[in-house]
């Protein structure tokens, strides 16, 4: 009889995690006006999609909602685990509420001919749809969180946030090196973004900025996939309301041909081909007409190694006539403030590693603070 049961349990406990399920997520990215990218993982190759409601109080399921999918040249995905699914042609400053599924494929043999499995869903059934909001295309107002150099410490950055309303940004920045070295999926999540999906990213987006330590690793070239972008590039330009947000990448802080790089290094090309991209973003009417205008990059251009020269030879002339109103970086474990100057013509934040910045943008009035353990202002700074 005892042997019964153990058998018995055995094969309900195997049938249970052979059972197709949502692993991670979801979190939102790349977020702008009209649109913003959902992305979860499942245990099972399936075929997925978003539904998605305006909240407007009406129950969730008063009527059939649009379904979106993955696409590929006219192709919904159906052979993946991950996820990336954009929702697109929506209003600004718009309240939509949302709710993600996974139909497991089975078997797909050859031509069209996929068997489906069973259904994973997120809960909205005892649970509330997740929720999110579209950014502003007038509001002079922004406020906004920026984190960095977690370094995988996922423990720490979320008792750093215990007290941290989330609702209240529109954003929150993973200003870089979020990881030590980016080995495989699973190490990512555990890393920091089971942790962000926890306290935010399932209703606030998140805003990543790639440093120099997530350049490193045998998984490293597949981060992009799970902070998506429309045109696939790690540099971005973003405007909530009135106010332009740049994404910058430095790339790695020592020369091409160091040996820890082991000759896969290829960064001052592409410092040099994003400049290029920089200096046309900044000659936009969007850019020019911004009320404020922020820079996130890991690296700050200051210092003598070559990661800093080359920022300062490639970024900073360009953004000294940009008219930049201040840079938050990281890098350096600890904070530090540079005023402008002649060299570099705007305010540089450096945030350290163990605090987190708060910024609140309020009609051309920047507000800037540093929150270390315990929730203690480091620092606060006023600019403009």
């Amino acid at each position: 009889m005892k042997k019964t049961l153990i058998f018995l349990f055995s094969l309900i406990s195997s049938l249970a995690s052979a059972q197709i399920k949502i692993t991670h997520g979801p979190y939102l990215c790349d977020m702008t006006t009209d649109g913003v990218t959902v992305v979860w993982t499942t245990n099972k190759p399936a075929l997925s999609w978003v539904e998605m409601a305006p909240d407007d109080g009406k129950s969730f399921y008063s009527t059939e909602q649009p379904k979106y999918f993955e696409t590929v040249a006219g192709r919904k995905q159906a052979h993946k685990t991950l996820h990336r699914i954009r929702l697109s042609n929506l209003n600004p400053a718009t309240n939509y509420r949302y709710r993600i599924f996974s139909r497991e494929v089975l078997n797909w043999n050859a031509g069209n001919n996929v068997q489906y499995g069973q259904t994973a869903s997120s809960n909205v059934y005892s649970k509330k749809p997740f929720l999110f909001k579209t950014y502003p295309d007038s509001n002079e107002r922004v406020s906004f969180l920026v984190m960095n150099d977690i370094h995988g410490r996922a423990a720490f950055m979320k008792d750093l946030c215990k007290d941290v309303d989330f609702k209240q940004f529109a954003f929150v920045c993973m200003n870089g090196d979020m990881a030590n070295f980016i080995e495989s999926e699973e190490q990512i999540f555990k890393d920091f973004i089971d942790a962000s999906v926890d306290m935010y990213a399932s209703e606030t987006p998140i805003l990543f900025a790639r440093g120099n330590h997530e350049t490193r690793g045998v998984f490293s070239d597949s981060l992009i996939d799970y902070f998506p972008t429309q045109d696939g590039k790690t540099y971005q330009h973003y405007k909530v309301g009135t106010v332009s947000i740049l994404v910058l990448d430095g790339g790695e802080d020592k020369p091409d041909s160091d040996i820890e790089y082991n000759g896969l290094a290829h960064y001052d090309a592409y410092r040099a081909e994003e400049a290029k991209w920089l200096e046309k973003v900044v000659q936009t009417d969007d850019f020019k007409n911004a009320s404020a205008r922020i820079v996130f990059l890991h690296i700050p251009p200051y210092g003598d190694w070559h990661g800093n020269v080359q920022l300062k030879k490639h970024f900073v002339p360009i953004l000294n006539k940009a008219g930049i109103d201040v840079m938050f970086s990281g890098h350096t474990h600890r904070y530090s403030f540079h005023p402008k100057n002649e060299e570099v013509q705007f305010p540089v934040v450096v945030n350290g590693n163990k605090s987190y910045v708060r910024c609140d943008i309020d009609n051309n009035k920047i507000r800037v603070e540093v929150v270390g353990e315990d929730g203690k202002s480091v620092q606060t700074l006023h600019i403009n």
